[in-house]
């Protein structure tokens, strides 16, 4: 695990920040290439995009505070440490989603629009945060002895690497959503079908995450209990 990159003085640079700003970036040049084809212009996709990082930042970090809220009440002056740690992926799709919608409205363009050209693009920018998570030493799977096994600090045993397993799934849902897409879909669908292979990545990368933001509700994680529908 290295959770900081690399650092100069008192300068830290966190693997997970530098992935989350690369996820960001990979997102945005995708968007701005497929604007076009949705009656969108890159400019407005530049615009939006902004907007939606920022909301989808505090969005993950209200939802990882509310699933560690018993952390939080013993430390509360780490609430809003101004650092790319202690975010969750989950709640920043959700604010994510409301800020394009105010984006949308705002700019006269139809939501499903704005939200099919960001199909492909989230997928892709979700999995290179997954390697973050990874490098970060957050999110990974229970206990194993398979040879790829990973080391997690503070434990003897193997775990799963199931942010790379989470990362797998959703490039290659990414790749299978850009191949339907040349055959031509409504309006809508490519969101719609991004969703789905989001939500089925989410659910079967939760049968083999560990750690105490896999919150569980009657034996099964939250996030599979919240996963959009399949």
């Amino acid at each position: 695990m290295h959770p900081i990159l690399f650092q100069i003085g008192e300068f830290k640079v966190y693997s997970y920040g530098f992935a989350i700003l690369i996820a960001f970036l990979v997102g945005v040049y995708l968007a701005r290439r497929r604007a076009k084809r949705y009656g969108l212009t890159p400019q407005q996709i530049t615009d939006a995009s902004f907007a939606i990082l920022l909301l989808g930042i505090i969005g993950a970090r209200v939802v990882f505070i509310l699933q560690s809220l018993e952390y939080y009440r013993q430390n509360p002056q780490e609430l809003w440490t101004l650092q790319f740690r202690g975010l969750t992926s989950f709640g920043g799709l959700i604010f994510g989603f409301f800020a394009a919608w105010g984006f949308a409205w705002r700019a006269k363009k139809p939501l499903l629009a704005l939200l099919d050209t960001a199909a492909v693009p989230v997928l892709i920018g979700h999995a290179i945060g997954r390697v973050g998570c990874l490098l970060n030493g957050c999110c990974y799977g229970g206990v194993c002895d398979l040879p790829w096994g990973i080391h997690v600090e503070g434990y003897s045993e193997l775990h799963h690497p199931a942010q790379i397993y989470d990362s797998l799934m959703l490039v290659a849902g990414a790749w299978i959503l850009h191949r339907i897409e040349k055959k031509g879909l409504a309006l809508g669908q490519s969101f719609a079908a991004m969703l789905v292979v989001y939500g089925v990545a989410r659910f079967a990368y939760e049968f083999f995450r560990a750690g105490v933001t896999s919150t569980t509700i009657a034996n099964l994680p939250l996030t599979e209990l919240t996963s959009p529908p399949r």
